[in-house]
């Protein structure tokens, strides 16, 4: 459904067939999921007597940010009013489910540096302009105005995840290419990120005479749950696991989710499915990720749960 461009290292007997290209964050177990919802809402009479429709929405392309708004492009949330989803989480222990209300998913904003030097010879450097120490230089300092010039009371995160830049190890490179990601978890931290962002590029520009360009993507919104689809999806998850299983996922994570774009719409709460497995598996995103099968019975059947509670209200209301 939503595969990663990353090797995959498990061994597993049901590993990625597909060269470079594996399931890195669970999105399959998701698929599962809500196919197992499906079966047991119709396997059940219980929609007949609350009354209602339930829509299932098998979204790809979360991993690129862009699934959820062409969905509701399609009018995926034609007559929908209210909506829930849940992530696969392996910090949190198998049989365990984190809900919490408010912020939980950071902003999330792509961007793109373009860094034109001067090509020259290694051995010259003096009369080049070299873009891969100019690009080395901005990765440093953009580390250092997160430390000492962001308020460490509402967190953030830049990441430099690709840095491209020339072609033999003889020739200095006159340009190179610097893509990462801007995570914040207030609007005023996100503002002043970009805007410093901004003038250490500018800074750098005048003084290693380079030419740099700075260019912020459309990212995505924060997730945040409203109090009355989270209080709903509470009481589901308390039904399928205990009221003693229903946890907090702690603080928002700096990490984003499109979900976010169906909260634009209507209200909805996302919680987290703990997975956490026995054995030493990576993280998400990495080529050894794997999770607790375990998770996909809980998740089956909280999604069905809380759609039948979010109906009951919705009739009421």
């Amino acid at each position: 459904m939503d595969a990663l461009p990353v090797s995959e290292e498990t061994g597993l007997a049901f590993a990625s067939q597909q060269p470079g290209v594996m399931h890195a964050c669970g999105h399959d177990g998701h698929t599962a999921m809500l196919l197992g919802a499906a079966e047991l809402l119709a396997q059940s009479a219980i929609l007949d007597e609350v009354g209602g429709r339930v829509v299932l929405i098998f979204q790809p392309a979360e991993e690129t940010g862009n699934g959820a708004a062409a969905m509701i492009a399609d009018n995926c949330l034609q007559d929908v009013d209210m909506i829930f989803c849940g992530h696969i989480d392996t910090h949190h222990p198998v049989g365990h489910l984190a809900v919490d209300q408010g912020l939980i998913c950071s902003c999330a904003d792509p961007f793109i540096i373009e860094i034109c030097g001067k090509g020259g010879h290694a051995a010259r450097p003096h009369e080049a302009i070299d873009a891969v120490v100019v690009g080395a230089s901005l990765v440093l300092n953009i580390q250092t105005m997160v430390s000492r010039m962001i308020n460490l009371a509402h967190p953030g995160v830049i990441t430099v995840g690709r840095i491209a830049a020339g072609a033999v190890h003889n020739v200095i490179a006159g340009k190179a290419v610097l893509e990462g990601t801007i995570r914040s978890t207030h609007p005023d931290t996100r503002t002043q990120i970009i805007e410093r962002m901004q003038s250490v590029v500018r800074g750098l520009e005048e003084m290693c005479k380079a030419e740099i360009s700075f260019t912020l993507h459309q990212g995505l919104p924060a997730v945040v749950n409203d109090p009355v689809s989270c209080a709903l999806a509470r009481q589901a998850a308390q039904e399928v696991v205990g009221i003693d299983q229903v946890i907090s996922q702690g603080a928002p994570s700096l990490g984003g989710e499109d979900f976010s774009f169906y909260q634009e719409k209507i209200p909805g709460t996302m919680i987290r499915f703990g997975a956490a497995t026995d054995q030493d598996t990576g993280p998400s995103h990495s080529g050894s990720f794997d999770f607790d099968e375990k998770v996909l019975g809980y998740g089956s059947r909280w999604l069905a749960t809380v759609a039948v509670h979010a109906l009951r209200y919705l009739q009421k209301s």
